[in-house]
């Protein structure tokens, strides 16, 4: 089996969120497990280009990097791979690398998987261009796949409502480096760096309306949780929640945040809050509860399903500035139960999140799909 994922972020791309992340875990532990499979990818980086080279190895996969600017499949590159592509993995929606991969798939007869990502709805911005791109270009994407994979009910939720076809889909949801996670920045290195002194609340992840950090910065206005600082790090796209902090003392804002300065913040996070809404997963809670933070986190997520599914946090109504206030408090207050959340949080992430677990489910997948491609062709061959 030789598995092509097709995505227009990877490392050392960060700055997009979760998918770089999550596709780099997944290959590699598909390799790990023996499982032949490749990236194909983008120089996209934030504002600039990434400066990599055209083809590399990373971790035991190949990596085949096209220039931003170019629509086309880098045929040279994949198809003079050792072993022919079986199976194509899309991850991501309303990329044009998806278009020009589906095509190169139609045209081989191969068959693909896509894994939106929290990607298909048409929310927060932009909805009018993502309409358009759906219309001209995007909408055959999920629609030709062979399966469609959910990270959480909540995406299950989201593919049914988008009228894709449930025997299709299928419920895998993200994992996690837990290697990651087995040396730690020293506690108290980021309060140092920081100058932050007491206790600290942290949010950790892209900014932007539905992540609801501006409903958490207004849950410390007016020196309402006493003593405590708020640490915000990533990059605010909007600027919506830089600007309500303005009034307020105790709130800073880091920017993005990258490799051990990341964990070093999560370390030293007396509390983690992840206030998003319509987030079909969220990563950064599951890598707080590895790093000792208990958190807080939306309730109508991806996210807040598994947490509450584990014991492993609080959960809060999007927007609700008190609720928010309330469950900070009752964190920073109650030690010990904080500590019991994070340690089942930490169990339960051992048992079924970890990369490991996750990748045997993606090639047992993998393995479904081309058993049905065969049996299919060889009803056609006795037809």
């Amino acid at each position: 089996m030789h598995v092509l994922h097709v995505t227009p972020y990877f490392p050392p791309t960060w700055a997009y969120g979760g998918i770089p992340r999550i596709v780099h875990g997944l290959s590699r532990a598909l390799a790990k497990q023996g499982v032949t499979n490749s990236v194909w990818t983008t120089d996209a980086l934030d504002h600039r280009r990434a400066q990599v080279p055209p083809r590399r190895s990373l971790d035991g996969v190949e990596v085949f990097v096209s220039p931003n600017r170019s629509n086309r499949l880098a045929y040279g590159q994949q198809l003079y791979a050792e072993r022919p592509v079986q199976i194509l993995h899309l991850h991501g929606h309303r990329h044009l690398l998806n278009n020009v991969a589906v095509a190169f798939a139609r045209r081989h007869g191969l068959p693909y998987v896509f894994t939106p990502n929290g990607t298909l709805p048409r929310h927060e911005r932009k909805v009018g261009v993502k309409r358009l791109w759906d219309w001209f270009l995007a909408d055959a994407v999920p629609r030709g796949a062979a399966r469609i994979i959910a990270v959480s009910r909540a995406e299950l939720g989201q593919l049914r409502r988008a009228g894709l076809p449930p025997e299709r889909a299928r419920q895998i949801p993200n994992g996690l480096s837990l290697e990651e996670f087995e040396t730690l920045p020293a506690p108290g290195d980021f309060k140092a760096r920081w100058g932050v002194k007491g206790p600290m609340v942290a949010y950790l992840g892209q900014i932007s309306p539905r992540k609801g950090v501006d409903h958490l910065v207004a849950a410390f206005g007016g020196g309402a949780i006493p003593g405590a600082t708020l640490v915000i790090g990533g990059n605010d796209m909007g600027g919506l929640a830089k600007a309500k902090a303005q009034d307020h003392d105790g709130v800073i804002f880091t920017g993005l945040l990258e490799g051990p300065e990341r964990l070093a913040l999560l370390v030293d996070a007396d509390v983690l809050v992840y206030p998003s809404t319509d987030e079909v997963f969220g990563l950064v809670p599951f890598e707080g509860l590895l790093c000792g933070a208990p958190v807080i986190v939306g309730g109508d997520c991806g996210c807040g399903e598994l947490i509450a599914e584990a014991g492993a946090g609080l959960l809060v109504r999007h927007s609700d500035v008190e609720g928010l206030r309330e469950r900070v408090k009752a964190l920073l207050s109650d030690r010990a139960s904080a500590e019991a959340m994070v340690r089942r949080g930490r169990r339960y992430i051992e048992q079924h999140l970890s990369f490991e677990r996750v990748a045997r489910d993606h090639a047992a997948l993998y393995a479904e799909v081309l058993d049905a491609k065969r049996e299919a062709g060889g009803r056609r061959e006795t037809s």
